[in-house]
């Protein structure tokens, strides 16, 4: 039984080193690409590019507010609109609000605006202004446990907006113009 457990964890260890080897491997490969290698890769991996090269910036400062005004402005929209789909895909609005990701809300509507997604940038204001959200304080959606992120799920119709996005075409796709519209900011 012993040797079993050690066997186990000794894969769980080589598939979390190789994991990480493989994701520092591919940051290292996504940062050092000129535009021109940029623009000739389709548009999942010209996604994860970019996302390896926002976080890169981003994850040198303390905070996401002050990392924000350092980036260009495809950058901003683009890590701001990556964000709230990757949480938005991943788990909901609430899961946005809940999550660090709350600290692009108040530059997510005029992001989709930026990239043509005017209906879920309309779904977005109108459920912000319906349920009296103060994007410059979203403090309140801070969560410590599971029990206080089950609590979040009741403040608001988090369900109905989710609903009522995924009905509407993917911000993704108009994302993915923008960017490559954009893409000597990058």
């Amino acid at each position: 039984m012993k040797k079993a457990i050690t066997l186990v964890l000794l894969c769980v260890i080589t598939v979390s080193a190789f994991t990480g080897c493989v994701f520092k491997s591919l940051e290292r490969k996504y940062i050092n690409m000129s535009v021109s290698e940029l623009e000739k890769l389709d548009d999942g991996e010209l996604f994860d590019a970019l996302l390896y090269r926002t976080d890169a910036k981003v994850d040198k400062y303390d905070s996401v507010k002050e990392c924000m005004k350092t980036l260009s402005y495809a950058e901003l929209v683009f890590y701001v609109v990556s964000y709230y789909e990757i949480e938005l895909q991943n788990g909901g609005l609430c899961q946005y609000f809940v999550n660090s990701s709350r600290e692009t809300a108040p530059e997510l509507a005029d992001c989709l605006e930026a990239i043509g997604a005017t209906e879920q940038k309309d779904l977005f204001v109108k459920f912000v202004t319906d349920n009296n959200i103060d994007l410059n304080d979203l403090s309140s959606f801070e969560i410590n446990s599971i029990y206080e992120y089950e609590a979040q799920t009741k403040r608001y119709p988090f369900d109905d907006y989710d609903d009522a996005s995924y009905e509407l075409e993917p911000v993704s796709v108009p994302l993915m113009k923008f960017v490559r519209e954009h893409i000597s900011e990058f």
